[in-house]
């Protein structure tokens, strides 16, 4: 089943009088389930096609389909909620809230929705990550490693349609890198979860099912 189809896509900037296509009529699609990292030089595009799949920014021409929902013809509003519900962002920083739990931050897409959390789900995803034990803790008190965790959780507790990760191993040492490679790996093979990571590490990329190459904004190759 199609989840993901990116038609023709394009986003331009402008440098001066000069424009230059950042991502340039970039097409392909991704199955539920699949789990695929985008790969290639810093500046070559991927990470801003993943902020236009995410629908953080907007393209200059072509398409973006969830699930079947046209996200790049929706307004800021609607956008706004198919991004809180249907959407999970995992950055290299984390971007935890410093003065929440753990479980505070884990809850918060939740509560942003209007809806109550539900504990059983957050205990039975934390306990899966390997941070139950630190429920209570705020982000200073815990590793990067853990940080990242906490994010990938506060991430997936919506169960979103896609899961988006930009250079998410980025800012770990190898041994944590790999944790939270084997957890990416663990959510889509226990979940489902369909998922796109963006990263300039080759072997990391080598752990995803398909691995696609942008080089200068276009799509060069797939493996």
């Amino acid at each position: 089943m199609e989840i993901l189809r990116v038609e023709k896509l394009v986003k331009t900037y402008k440098e001066g009088k000069d424009e230059f296509n950042a991502v340039d009529n970039v097409s392909f699609s991704v199955e539920k389930g699949d789990f695929v990292a985008v790969v290639g030089a810093s500046g070559s595009g991927k990470s801003t096609l993943m902020h236009m799949i995410g629908g953080v920014d907007r393209p200059t021409s072509g398409k973006i389909l969830i699930d079947g929902n046209e996200i790049n013809t929706m307004d800021n509003n609607k956008l706004a909620i198919f991004r809180r519900r249907q959407i999970g962002i995992v950055y290299q920083f984390y971007n935890l809230i410093p003065i929440l739990t753990a479980e505070e931050n884990i809850s918060l897409p939740i509560e942003l929705d209007g809806r109550k959390p539900d504990k059983e789900k957050i205990e039975e995803v934390m306990e899966r990550l390997g941070i139950i034990d630190k429920r209570n803790s705020l982000p200073n008190e815990l590793s990067g490693g853990q940080q990242q965790r906490v994010a990938i959780a506060r991430a997936i507790i919506n169960n979103p349609t896609i899961l988006l990760a930009d250079e998410p191993t980025g800012n770990l040492d190898t041994n944590a890198a790999d944790e939270i490679v084997n957890i990416f790996k663990m959510t889509n093979k226990n979940y489902k979860q369909t998922i796109i990571m963006i990263t300039h590490n080759p072997e990391i990329a080598k752990e995803a099912d398909r691995i696609l190459r942008i080089q200068d904004g276009k799509l060069v190759g797939e493996a």
